[in-house]
């Protein structure tokens, strides 16, 4: 994982010294894997973000749950990426786990819970799409836009539109992924794989084991969108957060994860 030049200052989401690094058929797969006894939970974070990104979960829930937070490799292809995991979790020695993925990391989960139902307790799908069709509407997700840039260029436009936004803790922390502590071609590799996303076909997983989160006011994936999601899991458990945009894990971290608690914890 790079690391952004210039940088000194300890953020709470620097957890280098807790990253290790499983090689799974040649490809890296960096984690970080709180231990435990408890119930296992494997995280998945969106387009832009490591396994940092669930920092406030890791903080706050590794007492009474296994957190594995992975940064996946830089490629666009849900069924390889499916395969990856299982490949991990079996380096971890990790029969089976609840697998929670955010934005692009929910929509490929879908795939490891299609090509791996074994391996999974409960699917949380937090804030993702069935289909981008829908999210082609905000020129950063148009394919012609992510097609059109290199990885480093992608990087640069992304790391831009973000200096625009007010001044937040969800501002610092991508403005320091987008910084380097993500890299540039693994940037690039999940916007492919946003943009060339395809409809998962049906799960054997019961719907009463999966949990679907998102957010009333998320400015990513539009309200249609939202309500594919429900109307592809009728019958799983929705949680509509009302605050939390399209990153509730930071933004409103107590509702998030007193979503995960009630179902791990019953």
């Amino acid at each position: 994982m790079s690391r952004p030049a210039g940088n000194q200052r300890a953020e709470p989401w620097h957890l280098d010294a807790a990253v290790r690094t499983v090689r799974v058929s040649g490809t890296d797969w960096p984690h970080i894997d709180t231990g435990g006894t408890g119930p296992v939970l494997v995280m998945l974070p969106g387009s832009v973000g490591t396994c940092e990104m669930f920092f406030k979960q890791i903080a706050a829930l590794r007492q009474a749950v296994r957190i594995v937070s992975v940064s996946y490799p830089a490629e666009p292809s849900p069924e390889k990426l499916a395969d990856g995991l299982a490949g991990l979790m079996a380096a971890l020695k990790i029969d089976r786990a609840s697998v929670l993925g955010s934005s692009f990391g929910g929509y490929w989960a879908q795939f490891f819970a299609l090509r791996h139902a074994a391996r999974v307790d409960t699917l949380f799908l937090g804030n993702i799409f069935i289909t981008p069709d829908e999210l082609f509407a905000n020129a950063m997700f148009a394919p012609e836009f992510v097609r059109g840039h290199n990885a480093v260029d992608l990087q640069r436009v992304w790391r831009e539109r973000v200096a625009q936004a007010p001044d937040s803790e969800l501002k610092q922390i991508q403005t320091d992924m987008l910084a380097g502590r993500q890299s540039a071609e693994n940037l690039k590799a999940r916007f492919v794989g946003v943009i060339g996303a395809k409809l998962c076909p049906p799960l054997t997983l019961p719907s009463d084991r999966i949990v679907v989160i998102d957010c009333a006011d998320d400015p990513i994936i539009p309200p249609a969108s939202r309500q594919a999601v429900r109307d592809r899991y009728r019958g799983a458990e929705i949680d509509t957060l009302p605050i939390g945009g399209h990153y509730p894990h930071i933004i409103n971290p107590d509702a998030y994860d007193a979503v995960i608690l009630r179902r791990l914890m019953r």
